[in-house]
């Protein structure tokens, strides 16, 4: 059953990326096709059949990232400091400083690396599988991914508020978390404190400037 899951989720994303490609520039989409991978909450979705909510490609090149943004940038009908975009290609398109969102797909240009640079960072370890040249892999554990529980990953260095403002979502989809998950979220932002941005976002009751 497991195997066969796998199989299917591969196929689909297959497709995702084969069809994100198709909207890119002629002159990226080789090096996007070499240089990017799928991860993030489609594949935990796919695999508990459910229909994601998005796909997020990351990129393992600066430059990749950098080139896009400006092609993106380019088409934009609107711009701001904050957020960009417009229709393209009669998509909604959305440009912040995070990623570029085409209708369902999204391509993050906040974390740019090879899978194991930028997943092993990933806060929560039911996310923490990748869709790469047509195989599916996980860096923390299946067991993690077959379940409905919300287990931290202590690894994590970056973004700690991020992580504690995010889990409502998983819980409202019908996930749940332990107090002693809660407990190392907590004890890491003791360790870590508070940004001046966090801050700021956390005053303004601005909580989506919180990406995933």
């Amino acid at each position: 059953m497991h195997n066969e899951k796998i199989n299917d989720i591969s196929t689909r994303l297959f497709y995702a990326k084969d069809e994100l490609t198709n909207l890119l520039p002629q002159s990226l989409q080789y090096d996007f096709f070499l240089q990017s991978y799928i991860s993030g909450g489609c594949i935990y979705s796919l695999y508990h059949e459910k229909e994601p909510k998005d796909y997020d490609f990351f990129v393992e090149s600066e430059e990749l990232a950098m080139k896009l943004r400006e092609y993106f940038m380019n088409e934009a009908s609107y711009k701001s400091e904050i957020r960009s975009g417009g229709l393209y290609k009669d998509i909604n398109m959305t440009i912040t400083q995070n990623a570029i969102s085409l209708g369902k797909y999204q391509i993050i240009t906040q974390w740019i690396g090879k899978p194991e640079e930028v997943i092993n960072q990933f806060d929560f370890k039911h996310n923490m599988t990748y869709w790469k040249n047509g195989n599916v892999a996980c860096l923390s554990d299946w067991r993690f991914v077959r379940g409905n529980k919300i287990y931290y990953n202590e690894g994590r260095a970056r973004d700690i508020v991020g992580t504690i403002v995010r889990l409502p979502r998983f819980v409202e989809r019908g996930m749940s978390v332990s107090n002693k998950e809660v407990s190392k979220m907590l004890l890491r932002l003791n360790d870590i404190g508070f940004s001046e941005r966090e801050i700021e976002i956390l005053e303004n009751n601005q909580l989506d400037h919180f990406g995933s």
